[in-house]
């Protein structure tokens, strides 16, 4: 039976306790360059436990969770032969945030470039402010402003 009582941090991070989860990360980070150099979707999916013989990947969205589901039972006996030979299924879990941190990489957002307002474009801007409500009025001052504190 199992010792469910709180315990304390320095009980937590003894050499044994982080040694123990020390090992279990490195064999998880092992495990999972094996399954993404036979997978062509490192970018999508991750190995996140495992236990029992059960290996857990989650993925990004459905689609590559159904595609990783049809290699399934190739990346099963791979994996046999190689790494985990008391290995007996593969789950798939779905994990929206695998989704978020691959188009963050992807799709690396390029700062705004702000191009200067030229003195004609203010002139503009002040004309049209003349006829226009007051709140209109004020933005395009504002604008229009901002062409002069560049120039100066």
């Amino acid at each position: 039976m199992r010792d469910h009582r709180p315990q304390t941090a320095a009980h937590l991070l003894d050499s044994d306790g982080l040694t123990s989860i020390q090992q279990r990360a490195a064999a998880l980070s092992k495990l999972n360059s094996a399954v993404k150099s036979h997978l062509n979707c490192a970018e999508h999916c991750r190995v996140s436990n495992y236990r029992q013989g059960v290996l857990i990947i989650e993925t990004a969205s459905a689609a590559w969770s159904m595609r990783l589901n049809y290699e399934r039972y190739q990346l099963i006996t791979k994996l046999r032969e190689k790494l985990l030979p008391k290995l007996q299924d593969i789950e798939v879990k779905v994990n929206p945030t695998l989704a978020a941190v691959a188009i963050r990489k992807q799709d690396k957002i390029p700062d705004i470039i702000q191009k200067p307002i030229s003195d004609v474009a203010a002139q503009h801007l002040l004309a049209t402010a003349e006829n226009a409500p007051n709140k209109v009025k004020a933005c395009l001052e504002r604008l229009a402003k901002l062409a002069k504190n560049k120039t100066s």
